[in-house]
């Protein structure tokens, strides 16, 4: 039994340091049909954006950065980044948080 026990922390122990280990992957921005190629738009950048979403990790990346890539990716369209919300359970758990943020016309 205190094999067992052994073998079962040593486990977590190594699962724990793996997902550790996958904490500075760096933010992105979110796509929800990215791999669905029966989607009309797989694999195409969008014509206009009323929002962008990022995934990132709160270990890896800082608001500053969540805001320069919100503020590059809606003047693209010609428009500003105001900053919505964010949720969690939409991205992967290397990158769990997600910050929502409009694209307003100037």
């Amino acid at each position: 039994m205190k094999a067992r026990n052994t073998a079962l922390m040593a486990s977590f122990l190594v699962a724990a340091i793996a997902l550790g280990g996958c904490s500075n992957q760096q933010a992105y921005i979110y796509k929800a049909d990215e791999f669905n190629r029966a989607s009309p738009t797989f694999n195409k950048d969008p014509v206009d954006r009323d929002n962008v979403q990022i995934c990132y990790s709160k270990l890896a990346t800082n608001v500053d950065e969540l805001l320069q890539m919100a503020a590059t990716e809606c003047g693209r369209y010609g428009k500003t980044a105001r900053f919505q919300g964010h949720d969690y359970l939409e991205c992967p758990l290397t990158t769990p948080a997600r910050a929502t943020f409009a694209c307003l016309r100037k």
